[in-house]
C-alpha cells in the first residue's frame, strides 16, 4: 500500500495529512466517506484521529471502539426516546467505527471477533428503522449459511432491477451498504449483498469459508436464494469493488443470470496484483534479509500488519507469515489460480468498467485488459480523474458520489 503509483497497486497519492503514515490516512479517510449515508460525522473522526498513537498496535482499535460504544449509546437514548431518525443514524455510525476499529486488530487480537460482531449488531439495530425495513438474510451454502442483507425502495412486491454487490477483499457487508446500497433504494433499485467465502463477513461467521477462486459455486447459491425474494426480477446487475472485481467477473463468465456486470475496479490476475504491491520492497532486498525486513516494517505499521495478517487469515494461511506466504510453493500455486484471463472472451453481457488513475499502472493496465477481453456488445470504461471526476481514489473513495452518478446513469441505459 504504498505512495507512488509507480508502485503498481497502490492507494491514491493525496491524502488527508493527519497521520504520518499513508495507510492511517487513508483508513481514516475511508470511513469519513461515509458521511453520505450517515454513517460517519467529521467531528467524531477527526477528534478521534488526535488521539491516535499510529505506532502502538492496540491505540487504532481502543479509540475508535471508544467512539463507537459512546455514539451506539447515544442511538440507545435516542430509540427510547421515540426518536427513530436519530437512533438509526447513531448505530450507523456506530457500525462504521465498530468496523474501522476491527480493521486496525490483527486477527489473533483479542477484540477482534467481538469489535467485528459489535459492528455488525449495531447495524442490525439500524436494519428494522429504515422505511422499509433492512432484511437481513443468510443464504444456505454447504454446511453452513452466508450472512447478507436486502433492501427494496417500498414495502409492496413490485418487480424492480436489482444490484447484486460482491464486496471487497478487506470491507464487510455492511460497508457495501454504505457505499452504494442506500444510493441504489433511492434510485429505485432493489439492493442484496452476501459475504462470500474469503468475505470478512464470513470467515468471522465461519473459519472454514476461506477464499476460493471458483466463486460461481457460492453465487450459484446466492443467485437461486435471490430469485426467490419479493420483488426480484431477470434484471439483475453485479457489481464487484476492489476484491470484487474479480470475483464479479468470474462469477458473470459462469453465471447467465448476471444481465449486466460493473467492475470496480477489474482484477483479472491476481498474483500480477500481489507482485505490484509487494515486488518493490522484495527485489529490492537480498533474500536473507527479506524475512528480517518485513518483520520490522510491519511492527512500525500496525495498520499494515492488520491488512496483511487479515489477507492471510481469509486465505485460511492463520498460521503462516507474510514472509513464509511468499516463498510457499503451495501457496503461491493456489494464488495463482484466481486469474481470469484466459476466459474473459465469455462475458457477453453489457459491462461497465471504472478504476481510479491514481490506483497505479497494473490496475490500470488490468482494467484496460478486461475491457478489450470480453465480448460484450455494450461495454463502458471509466477512469475517474482528479480533474474532470473530483475522483482518481480506489474504489472513488473520495467522491462516491460522483461513481454513482457514472454507474447508475449506465444502468438506465441497460435496463431502459
Amino acid at each position: 500500500m504504498g505512495r507512488k503509483q509507480d508502485l503498481g497497486a497502490a492507494r491514491a497519492p493525496s491524502t488527508l495529512g493527519i497521520f504520518k503514515g499513508q495507510e492511517a490516512n487513508w483508513m481514516l479517510q475511508r470511513t469519513l466517506a461515509y458521511m453520505n449515508t450517515g454513517a460517519a460525522e467529521i467531528g467524531e473522526c477527526l477528534n478521534v484521529s488526535q488521539r491516535i498513537n499510529e505506532r502502538n498496535p492496540d491505540s487504532w482499535p481502543e479509540q475508535w471502539a471508544d467512539l463507537a460504544a459512546r455514539v451506539e449509546l447515544q442511538g440507545d437514548h435516542s430509540l427510547s426516546e421515540g426518536d427513530i431518525e436519530s437512533a438509526r443514524e447513531s448505530y450507523q455510525r456506530a457500525s462504521n467505527y465498530y468496523r474501522a476499529a476491527e480493521y486496525g486488530c490483527v486477527p489473533t487480537h483479542p477484540r477482534y471477533h467481538e469489535l467485528w460482531q459489535k459492528s455488525v449488531a449495531a447495524f442490525h439495530k439500524a436494519c428494522p428503522l429504515f422505511d422499509p425495513p433492512v432484511q437481513v438474510v443468510r443464504i444456505p451454502f454447504k454446511e453452513t449459511e452466508c450472512p447478507g442483507y436486502y433492501w427494496r425502495p417500498d414495502g409492496t412486491d413490485t418487480k424492480r432491477p436489482t444490484l447484486f454487490v460482491a464486496g471487497g477483499n478487506d470491507d464487510t457487508i455492511e460497508e457495501d451498504f454504505f457505499i452504494i446500497g442506500s444510493a441504489a433504494v433511492r434510485r429505485g433499485y432493489n439492493f442484496f449483498t452476501f459475504s462470500y467465502p474469503g468475505h470478512r463477513n464470513a470467515v468471522h461467521t465461519d473459519e472454514r469459508q476461506v477464499k476460493r477462486h471458483d466463486y460461481e459455486v457460492p453465487f450459484k447459491a446466492a443467485f437461486d436464494y435471490l430469485e426467490t425474494l419479493p420483488g426480484v426480477d431477470q434484471r439483475i446487475a453485479l457489481m464487484g469493488f476492489s476484491g470484487g472485481g474479480y470475483v464479479a467477473p468470474r462469477v458473470a463468465i459462469h453465471e447467465n443470470r448476471v444481465k449486466a456486470l460493473i467492475c470496480n475496479n477489474p482484477m483479472i490476475d491476481y498474483d500480477r496484483v500481489a507482485k505490484a504491491l509487494l515486488g518493490p520492497t522484495i527485489k529490492r532486498i537480498p533474500g536473507p534479509l527479506l524475512k528480517t525486513v518485513l518483520a520490522k516494517r510491519l511492527k512500525r505499521k500496525p495498520l499494515i500488519r492488520a491488512y496483511m495478517e487479515y489477507g492471510l487469515w481469509t486465505a485460511g494461511y492463520t498460521n503462516m507469515s507474510l514472509y513464509e506466504w511468499l516463498k510457499s510453493e503451495k501457496a503461491q500455486s493456489e494464488w495463482s489460480k484466481f486469474k481470469i484471463t484466459d476466459e474473459l472472451h465469455k462475458i457477453t453481457c453489457p459491462a461497465l468498467s471504472i478504476v481510479g488513475s491514481g490506483e497505479g499502472e497494473e490496475m490500470l493496465k488490468q482494467t484496460e485488459e478486461f475491457h478489450r477481453g470480453i465480448s460484450s456488445q455494450m461495454k463502458k470504461m471509466k477512469i475517474f480523474t482528479l480533474e474532470e471526476d473530483g475522483s482518481h481514489d480506489h474504489c472513488m473513495l473520495d467522491n462516491h458520489s460522483r461513481m454513482h452518478q457514472v454507474v447508475f446513469g449506465w444502468l438506465s441505459d441497460v435496463f431502459a
